[in-house]
């Protein structure tokens, strides 16, 4: 997985809200959102701690605060692709995923991309 990587991994926590579709079978549900902390982030990834097992494949609209919000100040709104989930380690870390950040008209993948590209120096 490792000898794919493009990008480099920044060992930043930031909060990031998924926002997870309810079964297509039950349209009573509504939409829900998770809550869960980065790992390390990229320019195109981030891999997260969460509470819940993610579906692998799934796109999922998320919110990414600011590592560093005297920086910018403004929450990304991005679109990621769930690539992989899997249990973690520890009980305050009950799974592990990696999330693809895609290109998305009306997403804020380019400023994201500016802020990462900072943050490596």
């Amino acid at each position: 997985m490792d000898l794919e990587r493009k990008h480099l991994r920044l060992p930043v926590e930031s909060r990031v809200f998924l926002e997870l579709e309810a079964e297509a079978s039950d349209a009573s549900q509504q939409s829900s959102v998770v809550v869960c902390t980065t790992l390390d982030v990229s320019a195109q990834g981030l891999r997260v701690a969460l509470e819940h097992e993610l579906e692998e494949n799934a796109y999922l609209q998320i919110g990414v605060d600011p590592p560093h919000a005297s920086e910018a100040a403004e929450t990304f709104f991005l679109i990621a692709q769930v690539r992989w989930c899997r249990p973690g380690d520890t009980p305050e870390q009950p799974f592990i995923a990696g999330l693809a950040l895609m290109q998305a008209q009306g997403s804020d993948i380019d400023r994201w991309i500016a802020l990462i590209s900072n943050l490596e120096g």
